[in-house]
C-alpha cells in the first residue's frame, strides 16, 4: 500500500472510528508520515519495524527537532496509535511502539502570583474606560473560577446564571461544567452585561458574552494583548494562564479538597490537579526556610 493511500486511511479512522479531534488527527497524521520518512531514508520496511526501530526513530527525532521529553512522550503516543491502526486492519500483529517506554518528564511547577499581585492586577483597569472595565471582569472572572481564557472567550451571554452565580462552560473535547463564581465577580459581571456590553453591541443577535471593540467576539489573541500591556505597567512576571494556576493554588492553600478543585478546573484526571498540593508543599517550605529558627536563615533575628 502506498504512503499516502496509508496515511489517508488512517486519517478517516482516527475522525470516524477513535472520534478524536481534528487537531488531534492533525498531529497524529504528521507524526506518520514523519515515521514513513524515516523509515524510507533508513531502507526499513514499515511491517519490520521493532522497539529498537522506534527507539532510533525518537533518537532521530531529539537530534533533528531537539524534542524535549514531553514532546517525545506525545510522538511515541502518536506511533502507539498509527499502529494500533495497522493492527485493525490486519497489516500486523504487533505494536512495538507499546514496548517502548515513556520518557521520564522533568516535574516543573506552574508559575503563580501571590494573593496580593491578583488583587493589584485587577485594581490597576480604569473604571472610566469600557475596554479596561471589560477586561477588569473578564479577568476577574477567570480567576474567580479558574477557567481557561479560550472557555472564557467562548462563553456566551446565556452560559450566564445570576440568581445562582454560576456559568456553564464548554471545556476541552466538548466536555460541559458548572462552574461557581464569587460574589465580587458575579457582581462585576452582571454590571459589565448591563452598562458596558450594551455600548459595545454593533448587532443585536451577538451571542458572545465578551465583545471587541467592533461589536464581535473577543479573541484569545486580543485577551492575551491586553493582559500583557497590564502586567507590563505593573512589572508583573505572568500571563492569563497564570490566573488560573493562582486560582488553584490559593484555593488549596485555604483548605479546598483536591477533588473540588478538580472540578473547577475540569481536569479530567485529578493527577493532573495534584501538581497544586505541590505548590502549596512548595510555600509551606519557603515560610519554614523564612521563619523557623532551625532554617538557619540569616534574616530570622531569633538566632
Amino acid at each position: 500500500m502506498m504512503k499516502n493511500d496509508i496515511l489517508r486511511e488512517y486519517s478517516l479512522y482516527i475522525i470516524y472510528e477513535r472520534r478524536l479531534s481534528e487537531k488531534t488527527r492533525d498531529v497524529y497524521v504528521k507524526e506518520a508520515e514523519e515515521y514513513l520518512g524515516f523509515l524510507s531514508s533508513s531502507d526499513i520496511e514499515l511491517l519490520s519495524s521493532t522497539p529498537d526501530t522506534i527507539e532510533s526513530y525518537l533518537k532521530w527525532r531529539r537530534e533533528k527537532d531537539d524534542i524535549d521529553e514531553r514532546t517525545e512522550g506525545k510522538v511515541l503516543s502518536a506511533l502507539r496509535s498509527f499502529f494500533t491502526f495497522l493492527i485493525s486492519r490486519d497489516r500486523t500483529e504487533e505494536n512495538p511502539a507499546k514496548l517502548v517506554e515513556k520518557p521520564r518528564e522533568h516535574f516543573h511547577l506552574p508559575r503563580v502570583i501571590s494573593e496580593d499581585d491578583v488583587n493589584e492586577l485587577l485594581s490597576s483597569f480604569p473604571s472610566d474606560d469600557i475596554l479596561s472595565v471589560r477586561d477588569y471582569v473578564l479577568f476577574e472572572l477567570i480567576y474567580s473560577s479558574g477557567m481557561r481564557i479560550s472557555e472564557a472567550v467562548a462563553l456566551d451571554v446565556s452560559s450566564f446564571r445570576p440568581e445562582e452565580s454560576t456559568i456553564s462552560v464548554i471545556g476541552k473535547r466538548g466536555k460541559e461544567r458548572l462552574v461557581f463564581i464569587g460574589e465580587i465577580a458575579a457582581d462585576a459581571l452582571s454590571m459589565y452585561l448591563s452598562d458596558v456590553r450594551p455600548k459595545l453591541m454593533r448587532n443585536s443577535g451577538e451571542k458572545a458574552m465578551f465583545l471587541n471593540r467592533r461589536g464581535g467576539r473577543l479573541t484569545r489573541q486580543a485577551a492575551h494583548k491586553r493582559f500583557h500591556q497590564a502586567t507590563l505597567r505593573l512589572g508583573l512576571d505572568a500571563t492569563i494562564h497564570t490566573l488560573r494556576h493562582s486560582f488553584a493554588s490559593h484555593m488549596i492553600e485555604h483548605g479546598a479538597d483536591i477533588r473540588s478543585v478538580q472540578e473547577m478546573l475540569g481536569h479530567s484526571d485529578v493527577r493532573t490537579t495534584q501538581i497544586y498540593t505541590h505548590l502549596d508543599t512548595a510555600s509551606i517550605l519557603e515560610y519554614f526556610d523564612r521563619f523557623s529558627p532551625l532554617s538557619g536563615h540569616p534574616d530570622d533575628d531569633r538566632l
